[in-house]
Protein backbone atom coordinates (compact mmCIF):
# COMPACT_ATOMS: atom_id res chain seq x y z
CA UNK A 1 0.00 0.00 0.00
CA UNK A 2 1.28 3.19 -1.15
CA UNK A 3 0.36 6.91 0.73
CA UNK A 4 1.57 9.70 -0.97
CA UNK A 5 -0.42 12.70 -2.66
CA UNK A 6 -2.79 11.66 -5.42
CA UNK A 7 -1.71 13.86 -8.45
CA UNK A 8 -5.56 15.00 -9.01
CA UNK A 9 -7.14 15.26 -6.41
CA UNK A 10 -3.88 16.75 -4.25
CA UNK A 11 -5.10 15.02 -1.39
CA UNK A 12 -2.84 12.26 0.51
CA UNK A 13 -4.54 9.25 0.25
CA UNK A 14 -3.77 5.73 -1.00
CA UNK A 15 -2.95 5.44 -4.60
CA UNK A 16 -3.67 2.97 -7.28
CA UNK A 17 -0.82 1.46 -9.77
CA UNK A 18 -2.65 3.52 -12.50
CA UNK A 19 -1.86 2.73 -15.98
CA UNK A 20 -0.41 5.97 -18.08
CA UNK A 21 -2.20 5.14 -21.28
CA UNK A 22 -5.69 2.86 -20.87
CA UNK A 23 -5.45 -0.97 -20.85
CA UNK A 24 -7.33 -1.00 -24.35
CA UNK A 25 -5.05 0.86 -25.91
CA UNK A 26 -2.36 -1.74 -25.92
CA UNK A 27 -4.88 -4.58 -26.97
CA UNK A 28 -3.61 -4.98 -30.35
CA UNK A 29 0.31 -4.13 -29.17
CA UNK A 30 0.71 -7.23 -27.13
CA UNK A 31 2.60 -10.17 -28.13
CA UNK A 32 -0.26 -12.79 -28.84
CA UNK A 33 2.41 -16.02 -26.30
CA UNK A 34 3.36 -13.37 -23.62
CA UNK A 35 1.48 -10.15 -22.98
CA UNK A 36 4.56 -7.94 -24.68
CA UNK A 37 4.96 -4.61 -26.48
CA UNK A 38 7.72 -2.55 -27.96
CA UNK A 39 8.23 1.11 -26.65
CA UNK A 40 10.52 3.46 -28.64
CA UNK A 41 11.95 6.78 -26.92
CA UNK A 42 13.86 8.38 -30.40
CA UNK A 43 16.03 11.52 -30.04
CA UNK A 44 17.09 12.90 -33.77
CA UNK A 45 19.53 15.09 -32.33
CA UNK A 46 21.23 13.02 -29.85
CA UNK A 47 20.91 9.32 -31.07
CA UNK A 48 22.70 8.00 -27.71
CA UNK A 49 19.48 9.26 -26.14
CA UNK A 50 17.48 7.05 -28.12
CA UNK A 51 16.28 3.84 -26.58
CA UNK A 52 13.71 0.67 -27.06
CA UNK A 53 12.21 -1.68 -24.20
CA UNK A 54 9.94 -4.00 -24.23
CA UNK A 55 7.62 -3.78 -21.71
CA UNK A 56 5.35 -6.32 -20.14
CA UNK A 57 1.81 -5.06 -19.63
CA UNK A 58 0.45 -1.87 -19.93
CA UNK A 59 3.19 0.70 -18.29
CA UNK A 60 1.47 1.85 -14.71
CA UNK A 61 2.76 4.10 -11.78
CA UNK A 62 0.91 5.28 -8.47
CA UNK A 63 -0.15 8.56 -9.78
CA UNK A 64 -3.63 8.19 -8.87
CA UNK A 65 -6.50 7.89 -5.27
CA UNK A 66 -9.18 5.01 -6.07
CA UNK A 67 -11.82 8.08 -6.51
CA UNK A 68 -9.60 9.80 -9.56
CA UNK A 69 -9.06 6.91 -10.87
CA UNK A 70 -12.48 5.78 -11.12
CA UNK A 71 -13.26 9.43 -12.72
CA UNK A 72 -10.63 9.17 -15.32
CA UNK A 73 -11.97 5.57 -16.28
CA UNK A 74 -15.16 7.17 -17.37
CA UNK A 75 -13.52 8.92 -19.71
CA UNK A 76 -11.64 5.89 -21.23
CA UNK A 77 -14.92 3.48 -20.99
CA UNK A 78 -16.42 6.38 -23.68
CA UNK A 79 -13.52 6.59 -25.90
CA UNK A 80 -13.29 2.42 -25.55
CA UNK A 81 -16.58 2.23 -27.03
CA UNK A 82 -16.81 5.27 -29.39
CA UNK A 83 -13.43 5.65 -31.76
CA UNK A 84 -11.95 1.95 -30.80
CA UNK A 85 -15.60 0.39 -31.12
CA UNK A 86 -14.86 -2.27 -28.28
CA UNK A 87 -18.91 -2.58 -28.21
CA UNK A 88 -22.20 -1.82 -29.07
CA UNK A 89 -22.79 1.19 -27.43
CA UNK A 90 -20.85 3.11 -29.76
CA UNK A 91 -23.33 6.35 -30.67
CA UNK A 92 -20.38 8.10 -32.54
CA UNK A 93 -21.08 7.39 -36.63
CA UNK A 94 -19.17 8.00 -39.70
CA UNK A 95 -20.72 11.09 -42.18
CA UNK A 96 -18.31 11.09 -44.57
CA UNK A 97 -14.85 9.39 -45.98
CA UNK A 98 -12.78 11.50 -48.35
CA UNK A 99 -9.85 10.51 -49.91
CA UNK A 100 -7.23 12.24 -51.84
CA UNK A 101 -6.75 11.19 -55.82
CA UNK A 102 -3.60 9.87 -54.58
CA UNK A 103 -4.39 7.91 -52.03
CA UNK A 104 -1.81 9.77 -49.20
CA UNK A 105 -4.46 11.57 -47.06
CA UNK A 106 -8.16 10.45 -46.07
CA UNK A 107 -10.37 11.95 -43.70
CA UNK A 108 -12.98 10.28 -41.66
CA UNK A 109 -15.80 12.61 -40.27
CA UNK A 110 -17.65 11.45 -37.40
CA UNK A 111 -20.44 12.84 -35.17
CA UNK A 112 -22.51 11.76 -32.12
CA UNK A 113 -19.57 12.23 -29.84
CA UNK A 114 -20.49 13.79 -26.00
CA UNK A 115 -18.53 16.64 -26.37
CA UNK A 116 -17.28 16.62 -22.59
CA UNK A 117 -16.95 13.30 -22.09
CA UNK A 118 -14.49 12.81 -24.88
CA UNK A 119 -12.74 15.80 -24.52
CA UNK A 120 -11.51 15.05 -21.12
CA UNK A 121 -10.93 11.82 -22.13
CA UNK A 122 -8.20 13.90 -24.53
CA UNK A 123 -7.23 16.46 -22.01
CA UNK A 124 -6.36 13.39 -19.20
CA UNK A 125 -4.24 11.66 -22.26
CA UNK A 126 -2.03 14.45 -22.23
CA UNK A 127 -2.07 15.45 -18.54
CA UNK A 128 -0.57 11.59 -17.65
CA UNK A 129 2.00 11.67 -20.38
CA UNK A 130 2.67 14.74 -19.17
CA UNK A 131 3.38 14.32 -15.64
CA UNK A 132 4.50 10.59 -16.16
CA UNK A 133 7.96 9.55 -15.20
CA UNK A 134 8.44 6.26 -17.35
CA UNK A 135 7.00 8.10 -20.55
CA UNK A 136 10.08 10.27 -21.59
CA UNK A 137 8.12 13.30 -22.37
CA UNK A 138 9.45 16.66 -23.26
CA UNK A 139 9.97 18.79 -20.58
CA UNK A 140 6.00 21.17 -20.07
CA UNK A 141 6.29 24.11 -18.21
CA UNK A 142 4.16 23.83 -14.67
CA UNK A 143 1.61 26.23 -15.79
CA UNK A 144 0.14 24.08 -18.51
CA UNK A 145 0.41 21.10 -16.50
CA UNK A 146 -1.53 22.96 -13.61
CA UNK A 147 -4.13 24.26 -15.95
CA UNK A 148 -4.80 20.51 -17.20
CA UNK A 149 -5.19 19.14 -13.52
CA UNK A 150 -7.64 22.11 -13.13
CA UNK A 151 -9.76 21.40 -15.64
CA UNK A 152 -9.73 17.23 -15.34
CA UNK A 153 -10.76 17.36 -11.70
CA UNK A 154 -13.27 19.83 -12.45
CA UNK A 155 -14.34 17.95 -15.36
CA UNK A 156 -14.07 21.51 -17.20
CA UNK A 157 -13.59 20.52 -20.90
CA UNK A 158 -12.18 23.84 -21.44
CA UNK A 159 -12.73 25.30 -25.39
CA UNK A 160 -12.64 22.91 -28.32
CA UNK A 161 -9.51 24.85 -29.48
CA UNK A 162 -7.71 25.01 -25.82
CA UNK A 163 -5.32 21.73 -25.79
CA UNK A 164 -6.52 20.90 -29.36
CA UNK A 165 -5.96 17.31 -30.14
CA UNK A 166 -5.48 16.16 -34.07
CA UNK A 167 -6.35 12.69 -33.90
CA UNK A 168 -4.52 10.87 -36.93
CA UNK A 169 -4.56 7.29 -38.33
CA UNK A 170 -0.59 6.77 -39.82
CA UNK A 171 -0.13 4.19 -42.52
CA UNK A 172 2.62 2.65 -44.63
CA UNK A 173 0.37 2.80 -47.41
CA UNK A 174 -3.41 2.42 -47.75
CA UNK A 175 -5.33 -0.46 -45.85
CA UNK A 176 -2.07 -0.97 -43.65
CA UNK A 177 -1.42 0.89 -40.52
CA UNK A 178 2.15 1.47 -38.94
CA UNK A 179 0.88 -0.59 -35.80
CA UNK A 180 2.71 -2.91 -33.05
CA UNK A 181 4.69 -0.65 -30.86
CA UNK A 182 4.43 2.99 -29.50
CA UNK A 183 6.72 6.12 -30.39
CA UNK A 184 6.83 7.74 -27.07
CA UNK A 185 6.05 11.77 -26.95
CA UNK A 186 7.89 14.13 -29.09
CA UNK A 187 7.21 17.39 -29.78
CA UNK A 188 7.07 18.88 -33.08
CA UNK A 189 5.72 22.95 -34.02
CA UNK A 190 3.65 24.71 -35.95
CA UNK A 191 3.10 28.82 -36.51
CA UNK A 192 1.91 29.11 -33.02
CA UNK A 193 1.91 26.69 -30.83
CA UNK A 194 3.84 23.42 -29.45
CA UNK A 195 2.28 20.19 -30.21
CA UNK A 196 2.64 16.61 -27.92
CA UNK A 197 2.55 13.65 -30.04
CA UNK A 198 2.81 10.23 -29.85
CA UNK A 199 1.99 7.52 -31.81
CA UNK A 200 0.27 3.75 -30.01
CA UNK A 201 -0.43 1.32 -32.72
CA UNK A 202 -0.83 3.53 -35.60
CA UNK A 203 -2.86 6.28 -33.86
CA UNK A 204 -1.09 9.60 -33.33
CA UNK A 205 -2.68 11.63 -30.65
CA UNK A 206 -1.34 15.26 -31.63
CA UNK A 207 -2.30 17.85 -28.80
CA UNK A 208 -1.54 21.44 -29.34
CA UNK A 209 -0.13 22.66 -26.01
CA UNK A 210 -1.75 26.79 -27.02
CA UNK A 211 -4.72 27.98 -28.22
CA UNK A 212 -4.07 28.43 -32.00
CA UNK A 213 -5.43 30.74 -34.84
CA UNK A 214 -4.96 29.47 -37.82
CA UNK A 215 -8.56 28.03 -38.71
CA UNK A 216 -7.16 24.77 -40.96
CA UNK A 217 -5.44 23.23 -37.79
CA UNK A 218 -8.80 23.69 -35.91
CA UNK A 219 -10.85 21.95 -38.63
CA UNK A 220 -9.99 18.67 -37.48
CA UNK A 221 -10.89 19.27 -33.71
CA UNK A 222 -13.38 17.64 -31.65
CA UNK A 223 -15.83 20.62 -31.67
CA UNK A 224 -18.82 21.00 -29.10
CA UNK A 225 -21.63 19.47 -31.03
CA UNK A 226 -20.57 16.22 -30.65
CA UNK A 227 -18.25 16.77 -34.86
CA UNK A 228 -14.38 15.17 -35.24
CA UNK A 229 -12.97 14.81 -38.12
CA UNK A 230 -9.84 12.10 -38.17
CA UNK A 231 -6.75 12.26 -40.48
CA UNK A 232 -5.49 9.29 -42.03
CA UNK A 233 -2.27 10.06 -43.93
CA UNK A 234 0.36 7.85 -45.55
CA UNK A 235 3.72 8.09 -43.29
CA UNK A 236 6.16 8.76 -46.10
CA UNK A 237 4.72 12.32 -46.72
CA UNK A 238 6.06 12.80 -42.88
CA UNK A 239 9.94 12.76 -43.03
CA UNK A 240 10.64 13.72 -39.38
CA UNK A 241 8.27 10.80 -38.27
CA UNK A 242 9.73 8.37 -40.72
CA UNK A 243 13.25 8.86 -39.43
CA UNK A 244 11.90 8.25 -35.87
CA UNK A 245 10.50 5.19 -36.90
CA UNK A 246 13.63 4.33 -39.25
CA UNK A 247 16.15 5.13 -36.02
CA UNK A 248 13.72 3.01 -33.29
CA UNK A 249 13.76 0.13 -35.45
CA UNK A 250 17.69 0.47 -35.91
CA UNK A 251 18.24 0.82 -32.26
CA UNK A 252 15.93 -2.14 -31.37
CA UNK A 253 17.66 -4.41 -33.92
CA UNK A 254 21.07 -3.90 -32.50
Amino acid sequence: MKIEICKLCLKEKVLRNSHILPEFMYQNLYNSDIRRFYSFSVDLDVKENSKSRIEQKGIREFLLCQSCETQLSRYELYACETIYGKNLKNKTYIVKVSQTDDLKYFTYEYAGFDYVTFRLFLLSILWRLIISTTFKTPKIDTDTIERLRLAIYEENPLDYDDFGCLLQVIKYKKGQLAKGFILEPFLTSSDDTDILNILIDGFMYSSHLNKIQIEKEKVFFLKKDGTMTILGRVIFEDKNLIKKIESAFEIFKK
